[in-house]
């Protein structure tokens, strides 16, 4: 005899790859009353337990008015067990919850006949009451009884899972309780409601505050007299799906305005070479609107009736091999409008593979205007000697002739569109741009870097001496720059090779750590005060780690020793070089000697370092003898520091011939002295004052620090240096550089 346990079997129904549902789970009694173990059924048709005949034509067509309907449905009917014995069974069939558009559970409770008795039928309210809750159990849905009023009267473990709450938390409270605002008043009609509810979108409030989503089901259960006795339901978590797929639109809203936003035409078209996108500026420049164009051949629209073979074969070409020679690549062709013009365009196409088929994405631009530029150009210096390049006003090159791809070594494909700097080395690059600012604030026709040597940067690395002339061409249309390039390097061969230092930048976290507490620790702790003068410094650190270095000592009792100095480049080995430059002047500070020779000794110490290294070091060494109030100083390549004398408004450079360390060995300082008298103020700087750059590529400059130097001399040395930082972060708007910025004063008090 059977016993009456809750034979429950779960099943899966999907809509793409099924007929008949496949149970997903069942309980140990269906097992045992099928006579199989549960790894037997479990992922096989259900119609495996159907009698056939007219047995099997009844539990299709109840199926199928289930799912349809969302009802639950009782039938009588034969099941077969393992041994194919043919059970007559009592069988229920509701929906339990659609897994997504494409999955629905299905829930099939089976009941032996023999074992039915009245006393079941009078208990079944309790029996399937107790199914609810052992199903509830099972599902991984939060599954739910309400009261007639709104109140939970039953909660599955899961809603700790979806809601944070315990079962014991939420029972006896209102479902509203739990809903965010936006749906307790909208959701509190379904309580006088006789109608059940599906797929409801619900906005529950966490435990812990956040939203949740759920998509909800809900059944009345009715008595006799047509009264609610409750409701049962179900609440599905999908918050993470929700937000996915607001994601995905906010992703493709983002896209659409990119495409549309672009300055160039994009057009995409697929494998076919259909179109299937057209932005506005692909309407501008073809005259085809977007609706006439989707839905097009591309070939029809754009290409020339000449190449439109060409295309098609090279699309077959590549969807046959995956080989397309125009295919990212930046290319000029011929291109088509409405009205059966040509014109010139740049167009590059990249393919993107979507499952087992391309989509390809056109980029295009109209260079109209430079082919007639070209042209133009080419007709009148062609045949030049010397190299000539045409820039615009943001430095993009516009046009070279034949004599610049001779002297650079790039094709005039290669050079076209590309800033000017790709000429220019990299250590002269970070000026460059301020250069040629400066020229278009007065532009006339100069030679370019009076006073300074100049060199250009070929295809393969190497540098070259030149001489640049300048000339502005303006018109209404557009301001170019016309640059005449003279390669001087037969002049220039016996002239000292100029070695460029090459940072790293990408250097470990750890190590730019430690680089800065080397640098921190170099720089005096406190200003020198007394009767007589007055000293002080300050280094503003750039984001990176620099090379800044100042100090200043007593060398004895009649001497004071100030330095300051510049590495190049931001890395641990510049500020290792501010360790070791600091270690020896300080060495030093123990015998008799005068800034040139306290240079020439450093250099020749540290030339054998940094001629391996590729760094260098600028440095401006003076020495006041605190009796007669002389100052004695000698420099190293840095920038020469200001002296203003009392009651004066002009500064004046102190200034002497030497290289920059490192260079060469056993080079010659030059050392000058002056007198200082009470009132005398000298402003010690690195380049990184001069050279801050605002947004619009300006300089802060010399003149800048001059006159604020003049205006606020009588002011203590602190409140100088103060001052000058502050007018910085205003020109610059910012408050941190990209070199570091360091300064010193000196100033004669008696």
């Amino acid at each position: 005899m059977h016993q009456l346990l809750p034979c429950i079997i779960i099943t899966e129904l999907v809509y793409s790859s099924d007929t008949v549902p496949r149970i997903k789970k069942l309980s140990p009694a269906a097992a045992t009353f099928l006579g199989y173990t549960e790894e037997e059924l479990i992922g096989k048709p259900v119609d495996m337990i159907y009698s056939g005949g007219n047995d099997e034509a009844l539990w299709r067509t109840t199926l199928a008015k289930v799912i349809d309907k969302k009802t639950s449905e009782n039938f009588i009917a034969e099941v077969l067990s393992k041994t194919n014995n043919k059970i007559q069974a009592l069988i229920s069939l509701s929906v339990l919850s659609k897994q997504t558009p494409e999955i629905t559970d299905i829930v099939l409770l089976i009941q032996d006949r023999r074992t039915l008795n009245r006393a079941a039928e009078v208990s079944n309210l309790e029996s399937s009451e107790e199914r609810f809750r052992q199903l509830a159990e099972m599902a991984g849905e939060w599954l739910w009884e309400q009261d007639s009023n709104g109140y939970y009267s039953y909660s599955s473990a899961a809603v700790t899972q979806i809601l944070g709450y315990s079962p014991n938390e939420v029972l006896g409270k209102h479902y509203t309780e739990f809903l965010m605002p936006q749906d307790k008043a909208d959701q509190r009609r379904y309580i006088t409601s006789h109608r059940p509810f599906y797929a409801l979108l619900s906005h529950y409030r966490h435990k812990d505050g956040r939203q949740i989503l759920t998509e909800s089901t809900g059944l009345p259960i009715i008595n006799a007299m047509g009264e609610i006795i409750k409701w049962r339901g179900v609440d599905r978590d999908i918050t993470a799906r929700m937000h996915f797929q607001d994601a995905l639109i906010e992703s493709e809203k983002r896209t659409r305005l990119i495409i549309e936003s672009s300055l160039s035409a994009i057009v995409i078209m697929n494998s076919y070479g259909i179109v299937t996108d057209w932005n506005h500026p692909a309407e501008k420049m073809f005259g085809w609107t977007k609706d006439e164009a989707i839905g097009q051949r591309l070939d029809q629209l754009i290409i020339p009736p000449a190449q439109r073979d060409a295309h098609r074969q090279g699309l077959q070409h590549f969807l046959r091999t995956g080989i397309g020679p125009l295919l990212n690549q930046l290319t000029e062709q011929i291109a088509i409008r409405r009205d059966g013009t040509e014109f010139p365009v740049e167009l590059s196409v990249s393919p993107l593979k979507l499952g087992n088929t391309y989509i390809f994405s056109g980029f295009i631009h109209d260079i109209t205007t430079r082919k007639r530029l070209e042209h133009r150009f080419r007709q009148a210096v062609e045949s030049a000697p010397n190299a000539i390049v045409m820039v615009d006003k943001s430095g993009t090159i516009e046009m070279v002739n034949s004599q610049t791809e001779a002297f650079f070594g790039y094709s005039r494909a290669e050079l076209i569109g590309q800033p000017v700097e790709i000429l220019v080395p990299e250590r002269f690059r970070g000026s460059h741009f301020g250069y040629r600012q400066a020229y278009l604030a007065a532009p006339v026709s100069r030679p370019m870097g009076v006073g300074r040597d100049l060199y250009g940067l070929r295809k393969d690395g190497t540098e070259f001496p030149v001489e640049i002339g300048l000339s502005l061409i303006d018109s209404k249309e557009e301001t170019l720059i016309l640059s005449t390039i003279v390669d001087i390097t037969t002049r220039k061969a016996t002239e000292a090779a100029i070695r460029q230092a090459q940072v790293n930048l990408a250097i470990a976290q750890s190590e730019i750590k430690i680089a800065q507490r080397i640098q921190a620790s170099l720089s005096p702790s406190a200003p020198i005060e007394t009767g007589h003068f007055e000293i002080t410094g300050f280094c503003l650190p750039a984001d990176r780690v620099g090379g800044d270095y100042f100090d200043y000592f007593y060398r004895n009792e009649d001497y004071l020793d100030i330095v300051i100095a510049d590495v190049s480049g931001h890395s641990i080995g510049p500020a290792l070089f501010m360790v070791e430059t600091r270690s020896f002047i300080r060495t030093q500070a123990s015998i008799s000697a005068t800034p040139s020779q306290t240079l020439k000794m450093l250099n020749n110490f540290l030339f054998e370092d940094l001629d391996r290294s590729e760094y260098f070091i600028t440095l401006f060494y003076l020495q006041y003898n605190t009796t007669n109030h002389q100052l004695s100083f000698a420099n190293a390549g840095h920038p020469p520091p200001l002296l203003l004398h009392t009651n004066q408004t002009e500064c004046r450079q102190l200034d002497a011939e030497g290289l920059i360390l490192g260079v060469h060995k056993d080079v010659f300082f030059e050392e000058n002295t002056i007198q200082l008298s009470a009132g005398d103020l000298i402003l010690l700087y690195t380049d990184g004052l001069t050279e801050a750059e605002n947004a619009n590529g300006e300089f802060f400059g010399l003149k800048r620090v001059h006159d604020i130097l003049v205006q606020h001399a009588q002011q203590p040395p602190q409140a100088i240096i103060e001052e000058l930082l502050r007018q910085l972060k205003q020109f610059c708007r910012a408050a941190s550089f990209n070199d570091d910025i360091t300064l010193m004063i000196f100033k004669r008090l008696l």
